[in-house]
């Protein structure tokens, strides 16, 4: 046991209690120079003081006891100041992509199945040149929408983890080479759209072509010109300007907000990615903002929802099969399945047992012979 790993994961789970050493110390009976001792690692604990601790804190004993590792090419930006607790649960979420990475890496080489970065070719600091580098590495037609963008991520030789992760703040982050990468992590929460994701996605692939220097594994302010070049990058990839145009012409004759819904649904992007595409083309004419206040506004007078707390209006995650869906929209996929399949291969290999594989996947023993069971 590391007296390092036990005091930050001491420390991590009261913030995110928001608990004081007195107040921990209250919980667990110990006294306040037992845990200052342990978190200041002056102090080895014997089992019967970890469980106390582990029981104050909600966590099981392993979780206390966790190896807490660090990715060195990490890229993590915030354009807010953090509260204690945002701290530790982003310092959980680091861990969790640390330990996911890591399976990862270690299931592509047990199985032999490792897939090579197939983006190292494109070289363009321009966004909107890198952007169109990658739709031919793809051969994705100019006026075509990215239909999977999950696949085309994976099959580059990008790991990818849909994580829901305690973190508002954040939409997602990448990770260099260096830490077994490239890795884009998104955050998977419920309450944020798939269209949200899917630009997240592009977003921070965006990052890892124009921004390599960037990935150093500090935590830091948003560089505005790095987040401006990355959303330019994540637009023209998702909507080219040239299609963009050809559909915008197309829906001319309908109201402002249908057309902008029409061709959301078309290239299976956000209402907010067809605003800041449009923006791009106008320039200077609005106020900045303008646009996406003015979209609102009608929105509500229309529809009747003044489209706060993330919502996506005709958004893929609402979708159901109906013969009244347009072709477009059903096309849309969004499920990452690769790293499960390496999980399943690499048990069927017998290169990792049952449990292994359960807690690779954080299952339960049950779970995970109810997954077995379902495998054919």
């Amino acid at each position: 046991m590391a007296l390092a790993d036990l005091g930050r994961n001491v420390r991590r789970y009261m913030k995110l209690q928001k608990l004081s050493i007195p107040q921990l110390a209250e919980k667990s009976g110990l006294g306040t120079a037992t845990l200052s001792n342990i978190l200041n690692e002056k102090a080895s604990p014997n089992s019967s003081t970890l469980i106390k601790i582990s029981t104050a804190l909600g966590v099981s004993f392993p979780e206390l006891l966790a190896e807490t590792p660090k990715l060195k090419t990490l890229r993590f930006r915030t354009n807010t100041k953090l509260t204690a607790r945002e701290v530790a649960e982003r310092d959980q979420l680091e861990i969790d992509s640390a330990i996911w990475l890591k399976n990862y890496v270690s299931l592509e080489e047990l199985t032999g199945k490792k897939s090579n970065y197939k983006l190292k070719k494109v070289v363009s600091k321009d966004p909107k040149e890198a952007a169109k580098e990658v739709r031919k590495i793809f051969n994705i037609k100019e006026e075509a929408p990215v239909y999977d963008i999950v696949s085309l991520i994976e099959n580059a030789g990008i790991k990818l983890y849909l994580h829901d992760f305690n973190f508002q703040k954040t939409f997602g982050l990448s990770v260099n080479e260096e830490d077994g990468g490239p890795a884009i992590i998104v955050n998977n929460n419920e309450n944020i759209s798939v269209e949200r994701k899917i630009f997240t996605i592009a977003h921070e692939l965006g990052h890892l072509i124009l921004h390599k220097t960037s990935f150093n594994g500090e935590f830091a302010e948003e560089n505005e010109t790095e987040e401006k070049e990355a959303d330019t990058f994540a637009a023209e990839f998702l909507m080219p300007e040239k299609a963009f145009i050809k559909q915008w012409e197309a829906h001319s004759g309908i109201s402002w907000v249908d057309a902008v819904l029409q061709i959301k649904q078309y290239f299976g992007v956000s209402y907010k990615t067809v605003l800041y595409r449009l923006n791009s083309l106008i320039g200077d004419r609005f106020k900045p903002g303008y646009l996406y206040i003015e979209f609102a506004k009608l929105y509500r007078q229309k529809y009747g929802h003044d489209l706060k707390n993330n919502y996506e209006p005709k958004s893929i995650s609402e979708m159901v099969p109906a013969t009244d869906e347009p072709a477009e929209l059903s096309s849309f996929s969004f499920t990452e399945e690769r790293f499960e399949r390496l999980v399943r291969l690499a048990y069927e290999q017998e290169k990792i047992t049952i449990s292994r594989a359960a807690e690779i996947l954080n299952l339960s023993a049950t779970e995970m012979r109810e997954r077995v069971a379902e495998w054919l």
